[in-house]
This record gives C-alpha cells, sequence and structure tokens, in this order.
C-alpha cells in the first residue's frame, strides 16, 4: 500500500522517521500491545485491517490514529472497562452484521448490565474509572450518573462504529466542517430617482442542502445586528457629508418596502393613467396587424411593410416595463412566441425543485410529471406586442437599446412637463409589486413573477406556486390598467382592444402546472400516511399491558411518530438535535407556544406562535398519560417513570424516543439527533426533514395560493407577514416581522392556528386518547 502512492500520508511514512516518544508511532506502539485475551485481538485484527483500507482510500489519518489508539487502549486500565460490551467478532457472519450489533449497543442500558454482572464490585469500578464515565457535578449512584454512564459507552462504542461505516462508504474522507457554512451575495441593486445614487445588500445566504438542514440552500440568513449595505454615490462630493446621505437613504428603504399610497417613490395611480393613455395612443397607431402578412410582390410589401421609429421603440419599452416590472424584459432572451401566446419564461428554480432519487414521489408537487422536474411557467403578454416586439428588437444592439432607454426617459419628462406628475423608469418598473401588493396578494408570488433571485426572500426557497395563480394576477392588473383607460377602451376599437388582450386562460395549458419547491406535499397522499399512523398508535393503545414493558414501548414510539407530525404541520419548526422544546414552551390552555431559535440562529432569542386547538388537546391528553403512568412506575421502581416525570418537568426534551434493554428489563431513552429523527420518519414520509415547511408555506385553494387575496373564497386572506412571521422570516430588507415597528397582531397569528386546526383535522388527526 505504502509503495502503489500513498507516500504523502503518514501512517506508515513516520516509521522512517526517530521519534523521542514512542507514543507518536501510533502504528508500532499498537502492535506492541497485543492482549492474552482473543476477543481483544480478535477486535485489534479486525481494526487493523479497517485501517489499511482506510489508507487505501486516503484522507483518513485522523480517524485511523484514533481507531488504532482506542483498540490499544482496551489492552490498558484506559479502555478495559468497555471490553464486555463490545460483541465477540467471531460470533458474526460478516461485518454488516457487527456493525448493527454495535448500533444496538450504543442504546442498551448498560449501566444495569454492569450492575447485574458484578453487583460487588460496581461501585468501586466506576469510582476506580471516574472522569472517563462520570461528569464533574455527578453524584454516584443517581439517576444522572446512570445517564451519564450510558452515554459515555455510546460514546466509546461509537469510536467502533465509524471505521465500519467509512468501510461501507467507500470514498476519501471527508474534513468535517464543525460550522454552518455560508456565502455573501449582493442582493438586486436599488436605483434613487431623487440622488442618483445606487444601494444594494450583502446578504448571507445558506448553501448546503441535505435532508436534515435546518435551512434551506439560497435562504437568507439575516442578523439585523450584522447587516450591510453598499451605497454607489453617483456624484461623490465630501466622504462625510457623502456617508451622512447614505445614511439616510438606507434608513428610508424601510418605509418604501411598506407599498404605501402615499410614497412619493411610488407612481400613483393618476400618473400611471397618463402613461397608459399615451401608450395607448402611440401604439394603436401603428400597423402591427400588417406584421407577418404575405405578398405576391415586392413593391407591395414595402409599402405594407410594419414601419416605427425610436419613439414607437420607447413607447413599447415601458409597456413591457409596465406590464412585466422587469428591468431586462425588453432585451431578454427569455421572450419568445409559443402556441398559446407570446410569453416570458421564469427562471424561478430554488434547490428543492428536483426530486431526489431518495424521495416518495408520491407526495411530491411534480409527481404527474413523468421527467420529475418542475414545469415552465410564463409570464403571458398581449400578441400584438410579440409581434411588434420581435419587429423592433431583432435588429438592435446594445447601442441601440441604450438609446430607446434614454428615449424613454425624455418621454417620461415631457409627461411630467405636460401633465405635472413625476413618472421615472424606476416607478413603472416598480408599479406592478406596487399594485399586487395593494391588492393583498403574497409577497412571494409578487418575487416569482418579477423573476426576482431565490435569496432576494428567505420564503422563495419554500414555495411552489401554479401558472394559474400567475396568470390571475397578470389579469387582474391587465384589468386594472384597462379601468384607467375608461371611455377611450371600447372593445369595438379592434387595435386598442388587442393591445390590452391577454391570451384566454385556457390557453395557458395551467393545469396542474406549478413551480417551485417540490416538496409543496400532496395532501391526499398525507391524509392516507396520517390515517395509517393514528390506526397504529391506536392499536397500540388497545395493546398496551402495564406489566408488558415491551408494549409501553411500542405505544409510546409510535405515538411519538405521530405526534412528530402534528407538531411539524401545526408549528413550522425546523428540523433541530431538540424536536419542539420542552413542556414548559407550551401553554396548553391559551396555545401560546414559544420556539426557541438559539440552536439556528445566535442572533435571535426565538418567537412566539399559536398552537391549534387540536394538538393542544393531545399534548394535554399527553401530560394525562405521562404524569400517572410516571407516578405509577416510580412506586414500582421502573426507570421509565423517572423519564416521565423528567418530561413533565421539562428537564427533557418532548419528543422522547424509548428502548427496552431485554436483558436488563430495562427501559432507556434513545439519544436523539436529526440523523435520528430522519431515518425514523422515512418509514412514513421519505422526504427532507423540513418538508412541512415547505408543505405549509405552498399552501393553496385549488390553484390559488392561500396567502393571497381572492374573490372567488370567502375566508379573509391570511397576510403575508403572518405567513412569514410563523415561519421565522425576515422581510426584504432582513428585519424580523416581530420587530419593535411590526404591523403585525396577535389576533391574526391566532387565526392563523385556526386555519391550520382545518387543515389538520382534514387531514387526518385527531385527538387520541393514549388510554383505555
Amino acid at each position: 500500500i505504502y509503495e502503489n502512492g500513498i507516500d504523502q500520508k503518514n501512517f506508515l511514512k513516520s516509521l522512517k522517521t526517530h521519534h523521542k516518544y514512542l507514543k507518536n508511532l501510533y502504528l508500532i506502539t499498537f502492535l506492541a500491545s497485543r492482549s492474552d485475551s482473543p476477543k481483544i485481538n480478535n477486535i485489534r485484527s479486525l481494526y487493523f485491517f479497517l485501517c489499511l483500507k482506510m489508507v487505501e482510500l486516503t484522507d483518513y489519518n485522523s480517524r485511523i490514529e484514533t481507531t488504532l489508539d482506542e483498540c490499544r487502549f482496551l489492552t490498558s486500565n484506559i479502555r478495559e472497562f468497555l471490553v464486555p460490551f463490545l460483541p465477540d467478532i467471531t460470533q458474526f457472519e460478516s461485518l454488516r452484521h457487527i456493525q448493527d450489533n454495535l448500533i444496538q449497543a450504543q442504546n442498551n442500558d448498560n449501566y444495569t448490565r454492569w450492575l447485574n454482572n458484578s453487583p460487588d464490585t460496581f461501585e468501586s469500578e466506576i469510582k476506580r474509572y471516574g472522569s472517563k464515565l462520570l461528569d464533574k457535578n455527578t453524584l454516584f449512584p443517581s439517576s444522572d450518573a446512570r445517564n451519564d454512564i450510558n452515554e459515555r459507552i455510546a460514546q466509546y462504542l461509537y469510536e467502533y462504529v465509524l471505521p465500519i461505516e467509512n468501510y461501507f462508504k467507500n470514498v476519501s474522507g471527508i474534513t468535517r466542517i464543525t460550522s454552518t457554512t455560508y456565502q455573501v451575495v449582493s442582493g438586486p441593486s436599488y436605483y434613487d430617482d431623487t440622488t442618483g445614487n445606487t444601494f444594494s445588500d450583502l446578504v448571507n445566504i445558506f448553501e448546503s442542502t441535505s435532508n436534515t438542514d435546518a435551512f434551506e440552500a439560497g435562504e437568507r440568513q439575516d442578523n439585523e445586528q450584522e447587516s450591510f449595505e453598499q451605497v454607489t454615490i453617483d456624484n461623490p462630493s465630501n466622504y462625510y457629508l457623502d456617508l451622512v446621505k447614505a445614511e439616510g437613504q438606507s434608513n428610508s428603504r424601510r418605509k418604501n418596502a411598506m407599498n404605501q399610497v402615499t410614497d412619493v417613490n411610488t407612481a400613483h395611480e393618476d400618473e400611471i393613467k397618463r402613461l397608459v393613455e399615451y401608450i395607448a395612443s402611440k401604439l394603436s397607431k401603428l400597423d402591427f396587424l400588417s406584421i407577418g402578412k404575405e405578398y405576391e410582390y415586392e413593391h407591395e410589401y414595402e409599402e405594407g411593410k410594419f414601419k416605427f421609429d425610436i419613439s414607437d421603440q420607447s413607447a413599447l419599452y415601458l409597456y413591457m416595463l409596465l406590464l412585466t416590472g422587469i428591468h431586462d424584459i425588453y432585451a431578454s432572451e427569455q421572450l419568445k412566441l409559443g402556441s398559446n401566446g407570446y410569453r416570458y419564461q421564469l427562471t424561478f428554480c430554488p434547490a428543492r425543485s428536483h426530486i431526489d432519487d431518495d424521495w416518495d414521489k408520491s407526495l411530491c408537487a411534480y409527481k404527474s410529471n413523468t421527467s420529475n422536474k418542475p414545469d415552465k411557467l410564463y409570464v403571458f403578454m398581449p400578441y400584438p406586442l410579440g409581434a411588434m416586439h420581435v419587429e423592433m428588437v431583432e435588429s438592435t444592439d446594445d447601442k441601440i437599446r441604450d438609446s430607446i432607454h434614454e428615449k424613454a426617459k425624455e418621454d417620461l419628462r415631457k409627461l411630467n412637463k405636460e401633465f405635472g406628475i413625476r413618472l421615472s423608469i424606476n416607478k413603472v418598473k416598480n408599479y406592478l409589486p406596487h399594485y399586487l401588493a395593494q391588492t393583498n396578494i403574497d409577497k412571494a408570488l409578487i418575487e416569482v413573477l418579477t423573476n426576482c433571485a431565490v435569496h432576494h426572500l428567505s420564503a422563495l426557497p419554500y414555495y411552489n406556486v401554479s401558472q394559474y395563480d400567475l396568470f390571475r394576477c397578470q389579469r387582474d392588473y391587465m384589468d386594472h390598467l384597462i379601468g384607467l383607460l375608461e371611455n377611450k377602451y371600447e372593445p369595438n376599437q379592434t387595435k386598442l382592444y388587442m393591445l390590452f388582450e391577454l391570451p384566454d386562460e385556457t390557453l395557458t395549458d395551467y393545469w396542474n402546472k406549478t413551480i417551485g419547491s417540490a416538496l409543496a406535499v400532496n395532501e391526499f397522499r398525507l391524509e392516507e400516511i396520517v390515517v395509517k399512523l393514528r390506526q397504529k398508535v391506536e392499536a397500540a393503545t388497545v395493546n398496551l399491558k402495564l406489566n408488558d414493558l415491551d408494549s409501553l414501548v411500542c405505544l409510546n414510539n409510535s405515538f411519538m411518530d405521530y405526534l412528530y407530525i402534528l407538531m411539524s404541520v401545526a408549528s413550522g419548526y425546523r428540523p433541530v438535535n431538540e424536536p419542539f422544546g420542552r413542556l414548559s414552551n407550551i401553554d396548553t390552555r391559551t396555545g401560546v407556544y414559544f420556539i426557541s431559535d438559539k440552536e439556528m440562529q445566535d442572533d435571535t432569542i426565538g418567537r412566539l406562535v399559536y398552537l391549534p386547538h387540536t394538538v393542544c388537546q393531545q399534548i394535554n391528553e399527553y401530560e394525562k398519560f405521562i404524569k400517572s403512568n410516571g407516578i405509577l412506575f416510580n412506586k414500582l421502581g421502573s426507570n421509565i417513570g423517572q423519564i416521565y416525570m423528567d418530561i413533565l418537568d421539562s428537564r427533557i426534551g418532548l419528543i422522547n424516543y424509548l428502548k427496552l434493554d431485554e436483558i436488563t428489563n430495562t427501559v432507556i431513552q434513545l439519544k436523539l439527533n436529526k440523523a435520528f429523527i430522519k431515518e425514523r420518519m422515512s418509514q412514513y414520509i421519505s422526504l427532507p426533514l423540513n418538508w412541512h415547511r415547505h408543505f405549509i408555506r405552498s399552501l393553496k385553494n385549488i390553484h390559488i395560493g392561500k396567502y393571497s387575496y381572492n374573490s372567488d373564497f370567502n375566508e379573509r386572506p391570511i397576510g403575508y407577514d403572518v405567513i412569514s412571521a410563523w415561519m421565522g422570516h425576515s422581510d426584504e430588507l432582513g428585519f424580523s416581522f416581530y420587530d419593535p415597528f411590526s404591523g403585525l397582531k396577535q389576533s391574526e397569528l391566532r387565526e392563523f392556528a385556526n386555519t391550520l386546526d382545518e387543515l389538520l383535522k382534514g387531514i387526518g388527526f385527531t385527538v387520541l386518547q393514549l388510554e383505555r
């Protein structure tokens, strides 16, 4: 192995170097520590060959040294206490069986096993090994000592699991990254019409896309205490004066983001009315009906050819900007003529828009799509607009497009002077998002419609939107523009009518067409899973016998699965190592639930949401169950009673999985982490752990998003700020929806809890009685 290309590694090369201390030659010290015990020598032999395999795989230097040292420690008083808990490898047929045995041994009640094997010397042995088994402040004997010893032994056993895992992975070693990785990106640029300055945010975004992450790839990681904006001064003067101006401009952004009708930086309806009248007058004079017409003779073609000048191009540019709110729409290559009209293809593609091979495709948003990829969704435009755009842009270059842009600004200045208004390119572009925000359309939908980057809004990595929802917004907006024309717009004026006519909605092919997150889970399929899980808990309740600890463990674990999914959908809690906190975080009388964000974000303490009534009732039932059984089993001397009392007293988390050690007939609490929870949940829902956040953020009434106003439904829409606060997101400027300047009302959060309660009942959740 050494001669075949691993000479850069230290595993065997260190033998050539003189060392002052023998322990530095960990291979030599390992070989010199042979034991008289066949069990230990067999373990040493196996792990020596596993180390050779890791040398071949490369980049496992640290793991190799640790593994050899751990095997060497078995022959000394450092780890000799661990030998009884290790398997006799001659009793197993394969390496996989040894791995399974070691994993199972980690979850045994090794404290009681040790006590039963050597009751006379147990206490002296524990004191002998001292700090290797107990925390400094732990008293012995005590329940904390039991937990410490079980946890320490499990940690030592894990050192023997890792080399086998590396063997089966069969890949090069990976350097362990202990901190979350972020990427700093520049947000979209904003141009200030008054000062001429340009400014943008510097945003931290999450990069990873594993199935157990608390955040999504591309999700903003806003920290109000460390937020940065960069301001480019158009005409620099004095540094300190420019700094004051930049700070003032930065402070005004938040007010502008509120989309207030009185905002001077937003176009007023009367101003847009003048612009629409100008565009309609200008474009309706063009002979766009001649575009594409076939002529028999050359002179007929020249006479009937579509003619335009730069002022016509300017009017078309302003119209496209007004219709879409997309700054580069005029020169975009995404504009194409399709069978159902002239359209602009949206590029909204978050990390979870593609279905992984190990996901349950029947639950995903694109299950009807054979390619398991998101559909192509479009922004549609009036057909004449597309025809004119092809003619006007086909032969233009960057220089001509710059001239068109300057001409558009000049035309706006003329309109401003003529009518006493204050229009600008920015105001025209921003009118669509402003109008939609005023009509209670979900901010995430507006961002998708205007083709913003995924990292621009925290909600976008979790969002799924339908073609119909997008088209509905376009249609309502177009009706608004037509309304501004008043009596100047009449259906018998064919050319003017065509300029403001979108394709018929049936031509948009919107049926089952969606874009965005594939984790917008199918409700009917989810209901099937919930019903089966509920039946499993009910069956375990019927089979419960208090003199049969195995039946109690079975009921507990089945109910934990049920409660985990219930709480996930009801609270939007991010995947963490202690899911859903502790009982003290929940007030079942009021439904108030404190969600701690410290495990995910260092700059925040947490947030308050309201739990649905069904969840509060279920937690009350669970409390009754563990209280009565905790008292009973404490009197019987069973350690499960202490586990239940620890849950009640909030010394441990709400979610707890148990295991019965059949040899000692004791129940132990399994150690929770995201990998364990992912494996546990995969038997029901084989999706990333945060699927429920995608599911709730993408809720729809048929094809229309739950968080947008819709006249077809009588119910009051749930505000964008409500769902964002519930998700723990910030706004587009990085400010929390729970900050002192927020307009969020507690009553709105309560109302959302009622909506979630109806959803929970609709997908099969009921309050389960855990005792007959």
